[in-house]
């Protein structure tokens, strides 16, 4: 059906507001050629037999057999379709012989298989499908690799060659080519996900190399790694990168029928820094005038940020205007956070959109802003984010439901931000760079704070301030702004510089100055220690505010107690979790890598002597975390002052590795400490979101942690429980409302 509807001229969408709730069979654990239990409870043995499912003794085994006449088996009904539909539909195009070697481990078929072929050859059915296809003049198989998949995904069809370029590392909040390309110039900070840092070389590498790589010192020389030049276009006058401008005046979006006539009559300037960023900053300009009506487009601000050559030396200001872009030209580098705000001086729309230089909205992304604004001008709007191809200046990884994509953030103490999910429209911390705010509302709260230099932090400090002065942001799900992603690749790799330090100031600088006595809490970070005992002045960003009667860090807290407080990411209590040995001495959990830092990447839990303080950055403290189904707390354990939980997602019985990965909020059950019977001072770690498995974490021959099933399993104890000054700090009057769930109005 999908080929049929797209080659065949037509389009397959998703409809986020229609729901259909479906039962989803219950499957277990694959088992030789895969096996499905209690599907369905009642089918009659007759059809099991035919399905070829595995009986002994009158029981079901949980396995298929493959029965006289290959396509009588169950698994192989399935792959007699879809040999049917790669003939039908991909033809002789090489994919074919790609799929076939993918999947038999040979470009041409075994005669059980080729039999398929033959009888779809001479089934009056199958070529009544082909020729359906011929009347209808449908497009090959080629056509729909470039036009369908590598615009709606970026990439080519599952077998395609080429898809090897497009494998990645996660380097934590963002991906690249190799470990090496990780940092972009930002050092061990942006060295996390797949890769560590190696102090030595003062080079990232990849978790299975580093213990190899780092002790050979001088391996990789400072060439291999140092930032690429940027090569001057001053002689190309041409080299600049346009889309087809007489079709984007040709085909420019209009306002829709049904906005029209509904007085959203706002005007949008569009800001866009632009610092270096020559490759597409014309491109982000065109896609932006086709997308956006010209009765909502005031203008579009082009910052250049010190550029060099000139951004307007590769397109005239006479060219841009066409498109109606003003160039704001400056002679010295502000950073990204200075080159916003002097976009923002310069716009005169009503709503002011950030966008970054890199960015390609989609056709409709303007109209949550003007609803969302023309009904409460101190309301901000941060789109859904996608991904750009910019070679092809596509969009890819669209989420397939309302909700999905990434929009929204929640603040850590360490002065970072996590993405996050829940059910309500309300984004705690914006990540960044993409938002629409009314101009009224952004020169009320001050604008961009004055001392904060390059980029880095300004969205905390922006965020609370909208947030405790009277404001809300949402999201806007329908929203799509497609942004260039930095990967490591001399194409996307940030050709301005930061200067050494700035980011982590303007981060200290943003929580100083909202958080109040919670500061004291994130100075206990180790990336926080240069400004302990310093006097840093904040008052640039609370005067800018200081007539607003804004609420205090506290009242943030609780407005956002669904993630404090039902998440555990306050938690009122931390604690070791101890196991006893045969000798009667005490081992405890701990991480095996990470400090105290939510800028982390998966881990792993050892065994680890008892600290007997709580004040060394040692991840051996936990807390319970996560919302459960019904959105209370808790169902997971989180190791203190970090981003990480117990991976409960897929425990395998047997297994001695017990991993952890980001904390999902919204996990339900993942890892639990459960009472043992009869005993209250003693606890069963019981990990895994289905009940039934009864798996639990278990010490065995001192020295191993197992997942063993739970009437085997070892208790363990909470040693040297706390409260942490995170929640110390609550009020007595928020601390009952808490611990007693009483509702505030």
């Amino acid at each position: 059906m999908a080929f049929k509807m797209w080659m065949c001229g037509g389009r397959m969408l998703m409809v986020p507001c229609s729901r259909v709730g479906h039962m989803y069979r219950q499957h277990k654990e694959k088992d030789g050629r895969g096996a499905l239990t209690r599907w369905p409870p009642d089918l009659p043995r007759e059809m099991t037999d035919r399905l070829g499912c595995a009986y002994k003794n009158d029981t079901y085994t949980g396995k298929f057999i493959v029965l006289r006449h290959p396509a009588d088996n169950f698994t192989r009904i399935t792959t007699r379709n879809n040999l049917r539909v790669m003939e039908t539909w991909v033809g002789d195009h090489p994919a074919k012989k790609a799929y076939y070697k993918r999947l038999f481990g040979r470009e041409t078929l075994a005669p059980e298989f080729q039999r398929f072929i033959d009888d779809w050859k001479t089934d009056p059915v199958a070529q009544k499908q082909v020729e359906i296809k011929e009347q209808n003049k449908c497009h090959d198989f080629e056509w729909f690799d470039k036009y369908v998949m590598m615009r709606l995904t970026g990439r080519h069809n599952p077998w395609h060659p080429d898809n090897k370029k497009y494998e990645q590392v996660n380097c934590g909040n963002h991906k690249a080519k190799t470990c090496q390309a990780c940092p972009q110039g930002n050092g061990k900070d942006w060295c996390n996900g797949d890769c560590s840092w190696c102090e030595v070389l003062q080079t990232c590498f990849h978790h299975d190399e580093k213990a190899k790589m780092c002790q050979k010192k001088g391996v990789i020389p400072q060439k291999a790694i140092a930032a690429p030049k940027i090569k001057s276009l001053q002689n190309k006058p041409n080299a600049v990168k346009k889309l087809d401008e007489r079709r984007i005046k040709e085909e420019r979006a209009q306002i829709p029928p049904d906005i029209k006539g509904k007085g959203y009559n706002l005007t949008l300037s569009v800001v866009l820094p632009c610092g270096f960023e020559h490759d597409t900053f014309v491109r982000t300009a065109h896609s932006i005038f086709a997308e956006t009506p010209a009765e909502i487009l005031k203008e579009i601000v082009l910052v250049d940020d010190a550029s060099e050559p000139r951004l307007d030396s590769m397109w005239s200001q006479e060219e841009a205007a066409e498109f109606n872009v003003k160039y704001v030209r400056l002679d010295q580098p502000a950073g990204l956070i200075g080159a916003k705000q002097a976009g923002a001086e310069a716009a005169t729309g009503d709503i002011i959109v950030f966008f970054d230089c890199h960015v390609k909205p989609a056709r409709g992304y303007w109209i949550p802003y003007v609803i969302a604004v023309h009904e409460n001008y101190k309301r901000v709007v941060v789109p859904t984010i996608t991904s750009l191809n910019i070679d092809s200046w596509t969009e890819f990884n669209r989420p397939t439901s309302s909700g999905g994509g990434m929009s929204k953030c929640y603040l850590t103490f360490d002065a970072e931000f996590k993405w996050t999910t829940d059910n309500t429209p309300y984004v705690p911390i914006m990540s960044g760079g993409l938002l629409a705010i009314s101009r009224k509302w952004f020169f009320e709260i001050g604008g961009y704070d004055s001392s904060m230099k390059g980029w880095g932090g300004e969205n905390l400090d922006q965020s609370l301030r909208i947030w405790t002065c009277g404001g809300e942001i949402v999201s806007a799900p329908e929203s799509f702004v497609a942004h260039m992603w930095r990967d490591g690749t001399a194409k996307t790799k940030a050709k301005y510089k930061l200067g050494a330090g700035d980011a982590i100031k303007n981060r200290a600088r943003a929580v100083k100055a909202h958080l109040g006595p919670w500061y004291e809490k994130t100075l206990t970070f180790p990336s926080f220690n240069q400004w302990k005992g310093v006097d840093l002045d904040t008052s640039s960003i609370t005067d800018a505010f200081a007539d607003l009667h804004c609420e205090n860090f506290e009242w943030y807290l609780n407005r956002f107690k669904h993630i404090y407080r039902d998440a555990g990411v306050v938690p009122k209590e931390v604690f070791q979790i101890k196991g006893e040995t045969s000798s009667g001495s005490s081992v405890c959990l701990q991480l095996k890598s990470m400090g105290w830092t939510n800028y982390g990447s998966a881990d792993e839990i050892i065994l680890a002597d008892c600290k007997g303080g709580h004040t060394e950055p040692k991840s051996q403290w936990w807390h319970i975390s996560s919302r459960l189904q019904d959105g209370s707390c808790c169902g997971s354990l989180r190791a203190w002052n970090t981003d990480q939980c117990v991976d409960g997602r897929n425990p395998v019985l047997g297994h001695t590795t017990i991993k952890t990965y980001t904390c999902d909020l919204d996990s339900g059950v993942e890892a639990v400490l459960e009472p043992a019977e009869g005993d209250d001072d003693e606890f069963l770690m019981k990990i895994g979101r289905n009940k039934s498995q009864n798996s639990c974490i278990s010490l065995e021959d001192d020295t191993t942690l197992k997942i063993v099933n739970c009437a085997s399993a070892s208790k363990w104890t909470k040693g040297n429980a706390f409260t942490p000054i995170e929640y110390e700090l609550l009020s007595e009057k928020t601390k009952n409302e808490w611990e007693n769930d009483i509702v505030t109005l």
